[in-house]
């Protein structure tokens, strides 16, 4: 590359750098993004934080301010040796999440050079993709991560095709690096369907390359992505054997349990079960927002605005403005089957367009590419619409069933059609003008005769929807009405302005192959017109109340008096939301909480709870050492105190062992288990025996309570089996007394247990995982194996240039 061109690229990258702020703008006047997620995540995490500003040298393992304890794997822990880590500041360079933007824009630009088209076209592609509705939504919500492995995915892609081109040392390069930094953001989803993509690819390519007699040559490129993709693997090592450890002790690992939490039969899975997996199926109507926005609906709330019937409605039936506005202002439009819909997957009607004029335009395995992975990707996101396949995949594919929302499939195709559009739309420029003009006709009228069969089927659907009856219980028969009017007249207004910018797209073309305007001119509208067909409907979606003052955003979860209350109290104990449950992380931001947020709680802690919420079984609480319960009333939270619960240690004169993980389960609801305790048979030695009776002079007490460093004084007349209301973990943590390593054993289902001495007065509890020391070893050889084939790489290059 030229110095001259290296400095126009370094000019659009920064071109892009403010297109990201500039749609963020209110990052200009010091604002942030208040995203949902993030502000769980950061209630999940406050320990790991709190441990930084103390001794940011150490690197805490293990919370137990939420979930009873687990490890800090999935929550940002930072590991040793993280060599891609300087790559990642880079990104951070800008605010997020104009930072994530940015990556989607750049990434994009990288591809199209790579497909060969020009600097514009390249510019045009990556706003294509970088515009995407679902893309921004995901960054309102907080879905960083998610956010940052799609943005690796034209990067990857790239890297893929500059060694299909034989440009072997810059694709391994990029393909080692794009693939780490993929893999390092950790949301290993979307890394899946980023392998699906890769596989299509790579069959297509192979079948080109037997037809054309150069199996050899692409075995040799191949072999070279395949070793950047070990090299990225090991670069990640120790978060991805982390990872593995943690999934089997996660709601994504398979349970030991064979029948249902109420006796029933169960059907047996390695992972996450099928309704989990499939809640958020698309509809196959539904895909058509994909280039309708609003065909179902829109998102679960739409803005109709006062212009609307809706609005004009409640005037008339006597409601003030204020109210009126209110409730227009956010109308549950959606009449789709998947619980909520932030926004529709929109990748822009005007790409659509384009994409049908680049398939006609375009030739070679990228299109069929292309074609085959945009199927793939509609198919994978129907989900429970087509279970025979979801069934087929979930049993046989490897790691399918740890994954749910099948519906964010379709980031496969928010990459595709960009770039089947905008590689195709390159190809179409250079045509003969009657081929192009035969094209244009073409593609006009497969999506004519789309826009004529969605009219003419609008008199078949009943715009209703699975919420519809508690909007008539909420709401009343009349304004039920009014909302499927609503949605009636949303559904023509879409297929109207679906027609205004693919008509516009084909006048432009049209009158430049007509020599009516000249091609840059013609361009430059066409693409105002696709940025102005994704950013309408992104900007209807983007709520700018979102960004607020540092401050807020540093406080969003303020303590209730409820909340002060507790606090005061500074014994060890635990609080849980019962409405809540387990699924907000709100109470771990002040509080040992029992529930936290995570997309992989620890597996037997709700098997715990969803036994609790049938049987309502007190001891089971009183184990957990949950001394506060919080409920709503009125809409104030209040509080209970449980005067039963166990505390942080308690020893045991009974042991009922059983033989299969329900009977343990189902003891919990039976013994008392302050003087008991339930454990499966495998988990004791031959020789194990319990003393007769408690020691009545028995006492404990923590010392010290790092969340990965426990330490205990006790007092015991006699040797004492002692249950301790912390979670079971078997790979980390360690016992010790007089630092003598002791053996520490699952009780009740969850907890851990161990037997203390009547010559000793401490016992210690450290979390010190091997895995992080084993991943570290594994990333240095990756290092080193990198440099190695550098090595070489250079001097092969070196060589063949003589």
């Amino acid at each position: 590359m030229q110095l001259k061109d290296l400095g126009k690229h370094l000019v659009v990258i920064a071109l892009l750098a403010v297109a990201a702020i500039l749609y963020f703008n209110p990052l200009l006047t010091g604002k942030v993004l208040l995203q949902s997620d993030i502000q769980q995540y950061k209630s999940m995490s406050r320990q790991m934080a709190e441990q930084k500003e103390a001794k940011p040298e150490e690197e805490t393992y293990w919370i137990d301010n939420a979930f009873l304890g687990m490890p800090t794997y999935q929550l940002g822990a930072r590991y040793p040796a993280d060599f891609l880590q300087p790559f990642y500041y880079i990104t951070r360079v800008l605010p997020r999440p104009a930072n994530l933007l940015f990556l989607y824009l750049v990434g994009a630009y990288i591809l199209f050079t790579v497909l060969g088209i020009k600097r514009f076209y390249a510019f045009f592609g990556a706003f294509a993709f970088g515009f995407s509705t679902y893309l921004l939504i995901i960054l309102q919500v907080g879905h960083n991560t998610k956010a940052e492995a799609i943005g690796y995915f034209p990067l990857v892609l790239a890297g893929f095709l500059l060694l299909l081109q034989d440009k072997r040392l810059k694709g391994w390069l990029l393909s080692v690096l794009a693939l780490g930094m993929q893999i390092r953001a950790n949301h290993y989803q979307m890394t899946y369907y980023l392998l699906l993509l890769l596989l299509v690819m790579g069959l297509v390519y192979l079948w080109e390359a037997r037809k054309n007699n150069q199996l050899p040559s692409f075995v040799q490129q191949m072999s070279l992505f395949s070793l950047a993709g070990l090299l990225a693997l090991g670069l990640n090592a120790t978060p991805l054997m982390a990872t593995k450890e943690y999934a089997n002790f996660s709601t994504r690992g398979p349970s030991e349990l064979k029948v249902g939490l109420d006796g029933s039969p169960k059907a047996q899975t390695a992972g996450l079960d099928y309704e989990y997996i499939t809640q958020y199926s698309y509809g196959l109507f539904e895909s058509f927002s994909l280039i309708f926005p609003r065909i179902q609906g829109g998102g679960s709330r739409e803005d109709l605005g006062v212009d609307s019937d809706l609005y004009t409605y409640l005037i008339r039936a006597g409601a003030s403005r204020q109210q009126a506005q209110s409730f227009v202002s956010s109308v549950p439009t959606y009449w789709g089957d998947q619980p909520i819909l932030e926004a529709p997957a929109y990748i822009g009607v005007s790409l659509f367009f384009l994409a049908l004029i680049g398939f006609r335009s375009s030739r070679g395995p990228l299109r069929k590419s292309l074609l085959i992975a945009i199927v793939l990707s509609l198919l994978l996101s129907w989900g429970k619409n087509i279970p025979w396949l979801t069934h087929f995949l979930i049993d046989y594919f490897p790691l399918y069933n740890k994954f749910r929302a099948v519906s964010s499939a379709q980031v496969i195709l928010e990459l595709c059609v960009p770039i089947l559009a905008i590689w195709g739309l390159s190809n179409f420029v250079k045509k003969e003008s009657s081929e192009r003009q035969k094209i244009l006709l073409q593609s006009g009228l497969v999506f004519g005769g789309l826009l004529v069969l969605m009219f003419l089927f609008k008199g078949m659907l009943t715009f209703q929807g699975p919420i519809d009856s508690y909007l008539r219980q909420g709401y009343g028969n009349e304004i039920l009405q009014q909302i499927v009017a609503a949605r009636k007249a949303i559904y023509t207004e879409d297929l109207l302005r679906a027609l205004f910018f693919c008509g516009g797209i084909g006048v432009l073309l049209g009158a430049w192959n007509y020599q009516k305007l000249k091609k840059e001119f013609a361009l430059g509208l066409l693409f105002v017109l696709v940025v102005a067909d994704l950013m309408q409907v992104a900007l209807r979606y983007q709520n700018q109340d979102l960004f607020v003052r540092k401050s807020v955003v540093n406080t969003a979860f303020t303590p209730t008096s409820v909340d002060q209350t507790i606090l005061q109290d500074k014994s060890r104990y635990r609080v849980y939301d019962s409405d809540a449950q387990l699924s907000n992380a709100r109470t771990a931001n002040f509080h040992r909480a029992l529930g936290g947020y995570h997309g992989a709680k620890p597996r037997r802690l709700q098997e715990v709870m969803d036994f609790f919420k049938i049987h309502r079984a007190e001891s089971i609480l009183n184990m957990l050492n949950v001394k506060y319960v919080l409920y709503q009333e009125e809409g104030e939270k209040k509080v209970l105190i449980n005067p039963k619960a166990q505390g942080i240690a308690w020893p045991v004169d009974s042991l009922a062992i059983v033989d299969d993980a329900f009977s343990e389960l189902n003891n919990l609801k039976t013994l008392d288990l302050s003087r008991n305790a339930t454990i499966q048979s495998n988990r004791l030695p031959s020789d194990f025996r319990l003393p007769k009776t408690i020691d009545s002079t028995f006492q404990i007490r923590l010392v010290d309570d790092k969340p990965s460093d426990l330490r205990y004084q006790y007092q015991a007349g006699k040797s004492q089996f002692v249950v301790f209301s912390e979670a079971f973990y078997k790979n980390g943590w360690k016992a010790y007394i007089d630092d003598t390593e002791v053996p520490i054993y699952r009780v009740n289902y969850l907890l851990r247990a161990a037997w203390l001495p009547s010559d000793s007065s401490e016992i210690r509890f450290v979390f010190n995982p091997p895995i992080v020391r084993q991943g570290t070893q594994f990333r240095w050889g990756s290092l080193l194996l990198f440099f190695i084939c550098l090595s070489g790489g250079l001097l092969y290059t070196k060589k063949t240039s003589r």
